[in-house]
């Protein structure tokens, strides 16, 4: 159950980021060429960010709590994941028409990093406000008795 709630907020998250980029880059740039989006550029972003949830759950995460994982392999796990969810996005952004040429595919890849780094950034406030969460119902527990 808990895979899947990561799922979901995974996917919501990274696809609001990348929609709310989407908006501001179509206000911004695209409005000036009359350019438009294609009717099923949303439902890819979803799909595309529901595919990266769902390899970072799988990948990442590790829910056996016995394991204890070293820096070095945390770090190649990290690497690897960045890698893999790089060829996630650009593939799906190659058949979904979301860049066309380099210049597209350039600035396809400094969004991808920026996005990146921001769910890492959103992931970090909700472990740690479930955190906070617990540890005030622990200590309420533990003032009650």
């Amino acid at each position: 159950m808990n895979r899947i709630k990561i799922i979901i907020e995974q996917t919501m998250m990274v696809s609001f980021m990348v929609l709310c980029y989407v908006s501001i880059y179509g206000l911004l740039a695209m409005k000036k060429y009359d350019y438009t989006f294609d009717w099923y550029i949303p439902g890819s972003i979803v799909l595309a960010s529901f595919m990266c949830s769902v390899v970072t759950v799988f990948f990442l995460y590790d829910f056996d709590e016995k394991n204890e994982q070293s820096k070095v392999r945390g770090w190649v796990s990290l690497i690897l994941h960045f890698v893999l969810l790089y060829f996630v996005i650009m593939g799906f952004g190659y058949l979904c028409h979301w860049y066309r040429g380099t210049s597209g595919f350039i600035v396809t890849s400094v969004i991808y990093v920026i996005i990146y780094a921001g769910a890492w950034a959103g992931t970090t406030l909700i472990f740690r406000h479930d955190s906070k969460i617990i540890s005030e119902a622990l200590d309420k527990i533990r003032d009650e008795e």
